[in-house]
């Protein structure tokens, strides 16, 4: 009633009146719910051009001081008011559109408000204050072009013969910083500063602020030319003469940036040293840091711009997000965020888009395959979809309970809640009767030394070493750090057998929780030898690097969108860190002092292969060039006949999902399917395209996605069931689901696999009716033999 008491007397305000209303519109909000008066007001600026002018300023300004304000909806309200004849009113919204909020406004926005406001500066028709206002709007919110032209507008009354427009062009370009101050300049403010009024106070600041700058860059200048000369390493000097080298003669020498320059030097040392050191930008590190956080403020999806048609796709919602919450499927297609088009868009500035503070709305506009492609640029109403943002966990894995009480955990990184959630996990799954478990680590390369340890101690008693790591202090001391399980009791009890899945892609963190299960025996370790990145690297301040700095709103420590920043050096609006250096400064050792570690000497070559060697060597059967490229081909088909046969068979296909027992007859129109693909591919074959998007459609529907790892298709997985079975005294061929699709062959010494007995029965059978004659061999016969005749190693007997 308040909100729409103030709107309905702004006609009649003053502008002078309506700022001041604005601010006593803010200090009322203390008197209501937290939050509920930006409610109301996105409410009013959800009537866009219905809401009168002045009331779309006052509405507007309110806004922007409240928390986490949509700019792009406040600009789409402002934007008639620049345009609009009454020009007093256009330079009120172009001060508020100067507003720091507004640079988080994608740049081609950005830059097409500022153009518009240049248009108004530019118009001598107009009165100088408004032309000023205009122009200092352009210059605030418009990128390096716009800037350039604001500035020439503002020198335009720099050199007015009337002293009124002077001084005021002059104060405009002071406190915009937009220029020296030099000449015409800084004569106009020194003439301003001698009269102690208002303008004269501001002209005396201005020129204090350039007098401590100019110090502060001799003091520099000095500093550097002191250094240079009294540089003891020639090293130094040697540097900068290639740097002055390039920028004079090099054919690009003129283009290319000298901060990029140092970059890549730096980079060149960083590397001699070892492969995983580096230099880290600021929005290096802002992405790397941010993919070790394992929670945001956003929509809950993994999103990406689909390389078939270009448009913005869900890739995979995250199940416990808000979007799947509110039917968001894979492949959905996101054609606008709010009255913002993301077609062409790039998939950065969209994702910013979907980020935001928890609670707030996001309205997203869906297109989904079979829909009127004209929809895409044109979306109607109901293809809209409210998501209220939310605190997203990004889930470090997954679990299943698989046949016969064997539980499966796939941890994939080891982020701030990786602990968290791999013991809610088990113990969902011991709730379930777990028998035995099987911890898959293939998919995952490291992460948070801290998170490993705690991982650690889901499976180990108290007081069990799980690394060290020695290196050099900060000081350059050697020192040796030993991290130890301090959990009173293993979350997973001991009698349930354990068995860890390791790979080429396991590394770091995770070599260190596989090597420490099997140094104190807990755990036997199936698969093939890891990685081998046994060292440790710490994100390192560079010193004298500016940082800006925020309100940690949500105490998590990192910058989120809608957070205040508190310091800004360079005026941008974002939030700019500090470069990082990733430097090793450490070497994990496993608890009984086994290094892991990869060692290469400088030319390359490999002085200890490193990793952790698993107890049971076995490797995933290779699969052909063209074999992998006409799967990739029918697979679009493919998922088109699990769409138009689901709802119909949606039961059948949930079975499908967890075991078809490698029968294609299982599946609702295979033939027909087959028939219409045009390929040379086996039926097998194509039955694995098909269990590979049943299942993608399946995790969809039941809302829990299913690991990696298929107990049907993945014979390294079917190992490590085979052996904890063999620890519970069983055998795979106990389990009727096992049973049905197990084929194991049994692992050699030398890592190699025999070939299995239904292939050697199956190829025996092929010959002898080939021999007899009586049965032609068909294409698909022929092809099936000669996979069978590919897996045979010639030095089997």
């Amino acid at each position: 009633a308040l909100v729409a008491g103030e709107v309905g007397s702004a006609g009649n305000m003053e502008l002078d009146k309506l700022w001041q209303r604005a601010v006593e519109l803010r200090e009322a909000e203390a008197l209501g719910e937290k939050g509920e008066l930006d409610r109301v007001l996105d409410e009013w600026l959800a009537k866009g051009k219905e809401l009168p002018p002045k009331a779309a300023i006052l509405v507007s300004a309110s806004r922007l001081l409240g928390s986490a304000p949509d700019v792009g909806r406040i600009a789409e309200t402002l934007s008639p008011l620049v345009d609009g004849a009454d020009a007093a009113l256009g330079g009120a919204a172009a001060r508020l559109v100067a507003d720091k909020t507004f640079k988080s406004l994608p740049p081609s926005k950005r830059d097409q408000l500022a153009n518009r406001m240049l248009e108004r500066a530019e118009d001598g028709a107009l009165a100088p204050r408004l032309r000023l206002d205009f122009a200092k709007s352009a210059y605030l919110s418009g990128g390096g072009k716009e800037r350039l032209k604001a500035n020439e507008v503002l020198r335009t009354f720099l050199s007015s013969q009337d002293p009124e427009l002077k001084a005021e062009g002059a104060l405009a370009m002071a406190e915009l910083d937009a220029a020296q101050i030099e000449g015409a300049l800084r004569a106009t403010l020194e003439r301003l500063a001698k009269v102690p009024d208002q303008r004269g106070l501001l002209a005396s600041s201005y020129l204090q602020r350039e007098e401590l700058r100019r110090q502060h860059e001799r003091a520099r200048t000095d500093l550097l030319k002191s250094a240079e000369k009294s540089a003891e390493m020639p090293e130094v000097q040697e540097l900068l003469a290639v740097l002055r080298l390039i920028k004079n003669r090099h054919l690009d020498g003129q283009i290319v940036e000298q901060e990029r320059l140092f970059e890549e030097a730096i980079n060149g040392m960083l590397g001699y040293m070892d492969p995983h050191s580096s230099l880290l930008t600021s929005e290096q590190y802002a992405k790397f840091f941010g993919e070790l956080e394992a929670e945001y403020g956003g929509i809950g999806a993994y999103v990406n711009a689909d390389p078939d048609d270009g448009l913005f796709t869900i890739v995979k919602p995250i199940y416990s997000g808000p979007a799947y919450r509110q039917g968001l499927m894979t492949d959905d297609k996101i054609v606008r965020i709010d009255d913002w088009p993301t077609l062409g868009e790039p998939v950065d500035d969209i994702i910013k888009h979907l980020k935001g503070k928890p609670g707030t709305t996001a309205q997203l506009y869906v297109w989904r395959h079979g829909m009127d492609s004209e929809l895409i640029q044109r979306p109607s109403e109901d293809m809209k979809v409210t998501v209220v943002r939310q605190q997203v966990r990004i889930p470090p894995g997954t679990f299943q309970m698989l046949p016969g009480g064997i539980g499966l955990v796939q941890l994939d990184e080891f982020s701030q809640v990786a602990m968290e959630e791999a013991k809610d996990w088990i113990e969902q799954l011991l709730a379930l009767g777990m028998k035995a478990m099987v911890l898959d680590l293939r998919f995952n390369g490291g992460g948070l030394l801290p998170a490993a340890r705690d991982v650690a101690e889901l499976f180990l008693p108290r007081g069990k070493d799980v690394v060290s790591t020695e290196g050099t202090t900060e000081r350059g001391r050697r020192e040796k750090v030993t991290l130890t399980t301090e959990a009173l009791t293993p979350v997973l009890p001991a009698q349930i057998p354990l068995v860890v899945l390791v790979g080429s892609g396991t590394a770091s963190a995770a070599e260190i929780v596989s090597g420490a299960l099997q140094d104190h025996g807990r755990a036997k370790l199936v698969g093939k030898t890891t990685y081998g990145k046994g060292s440790v690297q710490q994100l390192i301040k560079l010193d004298g690097q500016p940082e800006d700095g925020f309100d940690d709103e949500d105490g998590d420590g990192w910058y989120d969108s809608w957070e205040k920043l508190t310091l800004d050096h360079d005026g941008d609006g974002e939030m700019d860190y500090a470069p990082r250096v990733k430097l090793t400064v450490a070497r994990y050792l496993l608890p009984f002092g086994r290094s892991i570690h990869r060692e290469v000497d400088r030319e390359g070559r490999v002085i200890s292969e490193g990793g952790v060697k698993p107890d049971i060597v076995i490797s995933s059967p290779s699969i052909e060039g063209w074999r992998l490229q006409e799967q990739r081909r029918i697979l679009p088909l493919v998922k088109k006949h699990v769409e138009e046969t689901y709802a119909a068979n949606r039961e059948l296909y949930g079975q499908l999902s967890v075991n078809d027992q490698k029968r294609t007859d299982l599946y609702p129109g295979f033939e027909q399917l087959r028939a219409g693909l045009d390929t040379t591919l086996s039926p097998d074959d194509v039955r694995r395209v098909l269990r590979y998007q049943t299942r993608r459609r399946v995790q969809d529907d039941r809302g829990a996605e299913f690991p990696a790892g298929d107990f049907v298709e993945d014979v390294q997985m079917q190992k490590a069931i085979e052996v904890v079975l063999e620890e519970l005294g069983q055998k795979p061929s106990d389990v009727s689901d096992y049973q049905l699709v197990f084929d194991l062959p049994k692992p050699r010494a030398d890592g190699h696999l025999t070939l299995a007995k239904s292939d050697q029965k199956e190829l025996e059978r092929a010959l002898l009716e080939a021999r007899r004659g009586d049965k032609p061999l068909t294409a698909e016969q022929f092809e099936r033999l000669l996979e069978i005749v590919g897996t045979i190693d010639p030095r089997e007997n």
